[in-house]
C-alpha cells in the first residue's frame, strides 16, 4: 500500500508568497520567511522519512525549483482555482498507483510528521481526512484512491473563514464521514509568526524560522 504526503509550493519571490505577511514585516522580508517555512517542514519530513511528492506554482519554470529544493518529486500544479488544483494534485498521485495521500500547504513550519501520519494512517478506515486551521480554513486533507471526489473542491469561499464548515458539508453531502486532525495554526499574518515564535520550544522545532526570526527582529 503506497501512501504520500502531496505538499503545495510557491517559489519564495517577493510580493508572490505571503503577501499579508507582507504587508507587515515588507514583501522581501516574508519571502525570507516563506523560505524558512518550507525549509523546516521539508527537514521534519526528510528526517521522518515521509515519501513527499511536491507539486509546484507553474508561474516560474521548473528549473527554478530544482536549484532551490534539489532533486524531488516534482510535479506541477493544474487548474484555474485552489479547488481544481488540489483535486488535480490527488489525481495526479493515485495515477501513479499511492493508494493513500494527504495534501498540504507549506505555510506549517511546525506541522509534526506525527500528525501527518496520523492522517495517512486515519485513511487505512476513513474515507477521507481533514485537519482544521484555526482561521477557519484546513491545513490537511486527504484521500483513499477509491473515495477520491471533486465535490469537496467546488464551490468554496477559498480563502475564507467559512472553508472548513463549507467542505465538512460537502463530505457529508457525499456521504462521507471525515477522521477530523487536531486544529493546527497555519502561519498567514505577523500575529501568527508571532504567535508561533511564543510557542513551546519553537526554537528547536523550527530552527530555519527561528534565524529567520531573530534576524528580522535585529534588523526591524
Amino acid at each position: 500500500m503506497k501512501q504520500a504526503l502531496l505538499l503545495f509550493v510557491k517559489l519564495p519571490i517577493a510580493g508572490k508568497v505571503k503577501t499579508r505577511l507582507g504587508t507587515s514585516v515588507g514583501d522581501a522580508q516574508a519571502a525570507l520567511f516563506y523560505t524558512a517555512f518550507v525549509q523546516d517542514l521539508l527537514t521534519k519530513i526528510d528526517n521522518h522519512g515521509l515519501e513527499t511528492l511536491i507539486f509546484f506554482n507553474q508561474e516560474e519554470p521548473v528549473t527554478k525549483y530544482i536549484e532551490w529544493l534539489g532533486n524531488r518529486k516534482l510535479f506541477p500544479q493544474r487548474g484555474r482555482n485552489l479547488g481544481e488544483r488540489m483535486f488535480n494534485a490527488f489525481e495526479d498521485s493515485f495515477a501513479l498507483d499511492y493508494t493513500r495521500c494527504v495534501l498540504t500547504g507549506s505555510d506549517l513550519p511546525d506541522l509534526s510528521p506525527q500528525t501527518i501520519e496520523e492522517g495517512l494512517s486515519s485513511l487505512k478506515k476513513h474515507a477521507v481526512c481533514i485537519g482544521p486551521a484555526k482561521d477557519g480554513g484546513y491545513y490537511l486533507i486527504g484521500f483513499q484512491n477509491k473515495k477520491l471526489t471533486d465535490i469537496p473542491f467546488t464551490a468554496i469561499n477559498w480563502s475564507t473563514p467559512r472553508v472548513f464548515k463549507q467542505t465538512i458539508q460537502k463530505f457529508k453531502s457525499n456521504n462521507l464521514d471525515p477522521y477530523i486532525l487536531p486544529e493546527q495554526a497555519d502561519v498567514d499574518t505577523l500575529q501568527d509568526l508571532e504567535d508561533l515564535v511564543q510557542s513551546k520550544d519553537f526554537k528547536t522545532r523550527c530552527p530555519h524560522t527561528f534565524k529567520a526570526y531573530r534576524k528580522y527582529i535585529k534588523t526591524a
